[in-house]
């Protein structure tokens, strides 16, 4: 047989406490005396409370309690916003600009030629934008045309008013 059983066995596994016994009658005054003066919660209610409820209760909610708006977009926020897209336009022109400065030699002449074409000069326009340097520079120029080919230019690019009128 087992040494272990149950019917061997002389302890319980069951402690008291030290002085349980000497205190006990202490504890359990003051636990009954604590379940006395709890009894009396110190929470009254007013009189009429119940009775003046519905009408407080309807006249909090028809109040017209606004609530605080506070606005997204202000003006400080549009300035510091302005103030730093400034700086980083400026930093970029100031540090990535283009060594390459442009020039007419740059732009290719078909651009130049559909530039004058679509904004409609005339040659007042053209003249006036040239000096006397520039107009003795195409003197210098040697121009061979044909006479066939000029006069086909002419009958096909002009009408008749404008031949008469110069």
């Amino acid at each position: 047989m087992k040494t272990n059983s149950l019917n061997n066995m002389n302890k319980t596994g069951f402690k008291v406490p030290k002085d349980y016994f000497e205190n006990f009658e202490d504890m359990l005054l003051s636990e009954l005396k604590l379940k006395e003066t709890s009894k009396n919660t110190g929470f009254k209610v007013p009189e009429d409370y119940f009775k003046s409820l519905d009408s407080y209760i309807t006249e909090a909610v028809k109040k017209d309690n606004k609530p605080k708006v506070i606005k997204l977009f202000t003006w400080k926020k549009a300035a510091y916003a302005t103030a730093i897209a400034a700086s980083l336009i400026l930093m970029f022109n100031v540090f990535y600009t283009q060594k390459n400065t442009l020039t007419l030699d740059n732009i290719e002449t078909v651009s130049i030629e559909n530039y004058l074409l679509n904004e409609d000069f005339q040659t007042t326009d053209m003249a006036s934008l040239l000096t006397n340097e520039d107009l003795d520079d195409f003197d210098s120029i040697e121009l061979n045309f044909q006479e066939e080919s000029l006069e086909d230019y002419v009958f096909e690019n002009s009408e008749i008013e404008d031949i008469i009128s110069n």
